[in-house]
């Protein structure tokens, strides 16, 4: 097999195309379920669709865990101690953290979110969407890094917290219908939370272990054999675990989809499948298809833009697709909007990404100047 060249920070290609497919998949999911009719939603070929668009969150997370090792890999004492590395790490996560919360805001301004966010508001403020999630876990990983003596030990206690987060995820629901708003928001569905801890952070981890294994059997020039042994454990994970969730199982587990701990395991192993197929491809894809590749790198900027274009946000509550188009629209109509959103985003971040290549300073200002305007926006206006 072709070796994936990484880069400097230890980014393989491969997580950039899965990455990329997946954005256009949630644009996809996004549009959809803004425009279409509720009766149109209702039925089979929608509900397949929506099956497919919830392996989003996850195949984020899972990358993002596969990542966060590969970068480390080679620098595995920088990152355990504070340093010029540990430093740009969390300064990035802080940023990404505060831009999904920013996208959360019912308010432009600080003043009318002190002074007129009411409890429901408040609740939809602190909860966890796919960024925080993914930050959160992160840091998870960041303080197993720490406190984890070598690679062997991160990643058993990977694969042991993927465990238990999955195992107490119909427990933490639970508690969170009586836990303060904060921690019900962080652990629990029961809350305004797409992407509570409990279960997705387990994906996080379970994608570390997976990444940790894939380079330690690329480091030993296996990678063939062991992309090979992963497919059988992951067809066996997805199978043996959709199986048994035929039998009769504990009442609390009940909500398949939501907090079944069969669910996870269901999902890692097509992740798996996933991960095996996107490094297995990457030689033929990247030629064909390098437009996926971008989508990844730029899968932020595309997440980030999309939401407020097709929705709206505190920034532009009264311009959006949905405010000037309507909803619902026709089939049609929905079809068309989606294929023009996806063109517009791939648009941009083609650009972005040409930008950040050859004329980065002036990327970096253009940045700091959109962050300026909005944080002026904000807490000034």
């Amino acid at each position: 097999m072709k070796q994936s060249t990484a880069t400097p920070s230890g980014r393989l290609e491969y997580l950039d195309l899965i990455r990329g497919v997946f954005i256009l998949v949630m644009i996809e999911g996004h549009t959809l379920r803004r425009f279409l009719a509720a009766e149109v939603k209702a039925g089979p070929l929608y509900q397949y669709q929506e099956w497919i668009h919830n392996l989003t969150g996850p195949a984020f997370l899972f990358a993002s865990g596969a990542a966060l090792v590969y970068s480390t890999h080679s620098r595995w004492e920088s990152y355990r101690a504070w340093g010029p590395n540990l430093r740009r790490r969390l300064s990035k996560w802080l940023v990404v953290l505060v831009i999904g919360y920013a996208l959360q805001l019912t308010y432009g301004t600080l003043r009318r979110t002190l002074a007129e966010t009411t409890h429901d508001q408040l609740a939809y403020l602190l909860s966890l969407n796919i960024l925080q999630c993914i930050i959160f876990s992160l840091l998870l990983l960041q303080l197993l890094i720490r406190i984890a003596p070598n690679w062997q030990w991160f990643f058993r206690a990977s694969v042991f917290a993927a465990l238990g987060i999955a195992l107490l995820t119909p427990l933490a629901w639970e508690a969170g219908r009586t836990a303060p708003l904060w921690l019900a928001s962080l652990v629990s569905g029961r809350s305004r939370s797409v992407f509570p801890l409990f279960p997705y952070a387990g994906f996080t981890l379970a994608g570390a272990a997976w990444g940790h294994l894939h380079l330690v059997a690329r480091d030993q020039g296996r990678e063939d054999s062991f992309l090979r042994r992963c497919v059988r454990y992951a067809v066996g994970l997805a199978l043996g675990s959709y199986l048994i969730a035929f039998l009769t199982l504990p009442e609390i587990t009940t909500e398949f989809w939501l907090t079944s701990p069969l669910s996870f395991l269901l999902r890692v192993g097509i992740l798996m499948l996933i991960a095996v197929g996107a490094r297995w491809l990457e030689p033929r894809l990247l030629p064909r298809f390098g437009m996926f590749a971008m989508a990844g790198r730029q899968s932020l900027l595309i997440y980030v833009m999309h939401l407020p274009v097709l929705y709206g946000s505190a920034f532009n509550p009264d311009t959006s697709l949905s405010k000037g188009l309507g909803v619902p629209l026709a089939p049609g109509a929905t079809a068309v909007v989606w294929l023009l959103l996806t063109a517009l985003m791939l648009a941009i971040a083609a650009w972005w990404d040409w930008w950040q290549k050859n004329h980065r300073w002036q990327a970096k200002g253009v940045w700091w100047t959109v962050v300026g305007y909005y944080s002026y926006r904000f807490f000034l206006s």
